[in-house]
């Protein structure tokens, strides 16, 4: 069996309790702290950038030294879409019925309409690039996410170091400030994925390593220029990554239960941190009051109630969907070779 990467693990646990809590501040749920705490649970956004990166070092990890074909990268996205999709329809089901919900039990709350493209949209992760208002903020990241599989698996797939440096080279573009930010489209952002999958490199290549640091060492310069705290994350995040891999810690930094714990539901609790928020203060005001004692204790009470419903969903449907995308590897490779030997005759 493969060790986990115990670091990682914890950095997805550190990352999503930071977006909760920026949404419990941001939703509007809590008004007792000062501006300076505010301030600095706000950078909790910076969680999606600690996201980005992680997701491109572990998907550099799972394609490491294996031969990328046209016909492998689309086995590579199928096993992600068995992993990812299932608990992501699930979160969608529950900001739809959270909303409804909403609308029967607070005054004057009009139901929300949602219509048939919206809806469908969101099913394919297409709701950034078509322009669609999101039935949960929090789901625009799994639409970038996406993008970047696909873009990376057939970078990969070309085969050509020329394609690989152009698209570095192009991804620079944004945190450099040269070009303007493109709405839905992944090339706004890809430059955090690559920091992820350069750092993977460079802990497992000696040359690749120079590169990396003139890559992370622009990001990082246009992150100062520009003052773009998601650069600058970003970089932080991936020369962390590559400090902790190459002091072979990777498999025992932050390998605190708890905290392994929370990167164990960190997906589930990410996609269903918002509206279980939403409620649990919604539920306690009307039942306590709204008094700076009982905001400090509906804080807490929705922290152990979405890391609860993030993990019954962890158990019901996302650890059933990781077993089931490992398990279907063979059948899908021995698909993929059907299809060729089709397309051959």
């Amino acid at each position: 069996m493969q060790r986990r990467f115990t670091f990682i693990d914890g950095l997805r646990g550190i990352a999503a309790m930071a977006v909760a809590l920026l949404h419990a501040l941001r939703g509007g749920h809590l008004d007792i702290f000062p501006s300076e705490v505010t301030a600095a649970v706000t950078m909790g956004e910076a969680g999606v950038a600690i996201f980005f990166v992680i997701s491109g070092f572990v998907i550099a990890h799972s394609l490491w030294g294996r031969e990328v074909t046209p016909g492998s990268a689309a086995l590579f996205i199928a096993r992600r879409s068995i992993r990812l999709d299932p608990p992501y329809w699930a979160a969608i089901l529950l900001a739809l019925g959270f909303s409804v919900l909403a609308s029967l039990v607070i005054p004057d709350r009009v139901a929300p309409e949602y219509s048939v493209g919206q809806l469908v949209a969101h099913i394919f992760y297409l709701q950034e690039i078509l322009g669609y208002e999101h039935i949960n903020p929090v789901f625009w990241t799994l639409c970038y996410e996406i993008q970047f599989y696909a873009v990376f698996a057939l970078i990969l797939a070309t085969r050509s170091t020329a394609v690989i440096a152009v698209a570095c080279v192009m991804s620079l573009l944004w945190p450099l400030g040269v070009v303007p930010d493109v709405r839905g489209v992944f090339v706004n952002l890809f430059y955090s994925f690559l920091l992820g999958v350069g750092a993977y490199y460079s802990w497992k290549s000696y040359w690749a390593r120079p590169l990396f640091l003139i890559y992370a060492g622009l990001v990082l310069v246009g992150a100062i220029v520009h003052s773009n705290p998601f650069a600058l994350i970003s970089s932080a995040t991936a020369l962390l990554l590559v400090s902790v891999a190459l002091s072979n810690k990777l498999h025992t930094t932050l390998d605190w239960r708890w905290l392994q714990f929370l990167g164990m539901i960190s997906y589930s609790l990410y996609l269903t941190h918002n509206p279980i928020t939403g409620a649990t203060f919604r539920v306690w005001y009307t039942l306590a009051g709204r008094t700076p004692v009982t905001q400090l204790m509906g804080l807490g009470l929705s922290i152990v109630t979405c890391i609860g419903f993030a993990w019954v969903m962890y158990l019901c449907i996302e650890k059933p969907c990781v077993a089931l995308a490992r398990s279907s590897t063979p059948h899908l490779t021995a698909l993929s070779m059907r299809a060729k030997r089709l397309l051959a005759t």
